[in-house]
């Protein structure tokens, strides 16, 4: 199966995504990219919003957790093979949790980003958590966040806070 294929369904390569990151994982291989980042960007793909307009399909509260837990799975096998340090990942990845109404998952996988010391490169997923911290009343994630955005050279003053 080819990533992207017009030919098959996002469904279809989900299950082929899930399937090649559960296989990989057992036998204690690494996944490749493609399959995670699929996994990643899965909330894209639906609604959390009951009265969807937008054509997405809309997902039970049970759905919604297993996309979530999904994602979960896919950023620890992103984290075997550094996947989880490329910014582009991350981007998804907190992009997919907020859309699931998943603030608190971002907010811990974004602060597991964060280095004590340094800058850090993940803007857009630092941005979804700060935005999901704001949401969540989590003010040490805030201010921790906040600080590790300007530390890292990003302009906090134009985030909608």
């Amino acid at each position: 199966m080819n990533w992207n294929d017009p030919s098959t369904s996002k469904k279809s390569e989900l299950v082929f995504a899930i399937k090649e990151m559960r296989s990989c994982s057992k036998q204690g291989t690494l996944t490749k990219n493609a399959p995670l980042m699929f996994i990643a960007q899965q909330g894209d793909l639906y609604s959390t919003d009951k009265k969807n307009a937008s054509g997405k399909k809309s997902l039970s509260d049970r759905e919604r957790r297993s996309v979530v837990n999904l994602i979960l799975e896919a950023c620890v096998e992103a984290d075997r093979s550094n996947l989880l340090q490329k910014h582009t990942f991350t981007a998804h990845v907190a992009r997919s949790l907020r859309k699931m109404n998943a603030n608190k998952e971002c907010i811990k996988i974004v602060r597991g980003l964060v280095a004590p010391f340094g800058k850090c490169h993940h803007q857009v997923a630092m941005e979804e958590a700060i935005y999901a911290a704001t949401e969540e009343r989590d003010y040490d994630s805030l201010e921790l966040l906040l600080n590790k955005f300007e530390e890292s050279g990003y302009d906090s003053s134009r985030l909608h806070i």
